[in-house]
């Protein structure tokens, strides 16, 4: 079940770098999206980032695992710091900033327990 939730994440951390590229090649959408504050190298940044992540998702390798904290420390400094200033000012949450919070938290568990359950495997 764990390998197969993996790989549910990697379509959607595949589904992220789409779009941010979009926001990237679509203005109108990048409108619609995001702050015009937004600066075009971020998106260019979690193209990069994200198409990386969901290879990296499907191989797992060990060393992976310490990297995807930090993006995940990164991500909630964004998505979740987002979603915090806004519940505290009463102001409407959006749900991706919730979703893509708890998501990678997730994901960042199954990650340790699958390099945990290898590292055990390879004794």
């Amino acid at each position: 079940m764990r390998r197969q939730t993996l790989f549910v994440a990697a379509i959607v951390t595949f589904g992220a770098a789409l779009y941010h590229a979009s926001a990237l090649l679509i203005p109108a959408f990048a409108a619609r999206a995001y702050a015009p504050t937004y600066p075009p190298i971020r998106h260019v940044a979690f193209v990069l980032i994200n198409l990386a992540c969901a290879l990296l998702l499907l191989r797992r390798p060990i060393w992976f695992v310490p990297l995807y904290a930090l993006l995940v420390v990164q991500v909630l400094n964004g998505h979740g710091r987002v979603a915090w200033d806004a519940w505290r000012a009463a102001k409407p949450i959006y749900a991706v900033d919730v979703l893509v919070s708890i998501g990678v938290l997730a994901v960042l568990a199954l990650l340790v327990v699958d390099a945990l359950d290898a590292r055990a495997d390879a004794t």
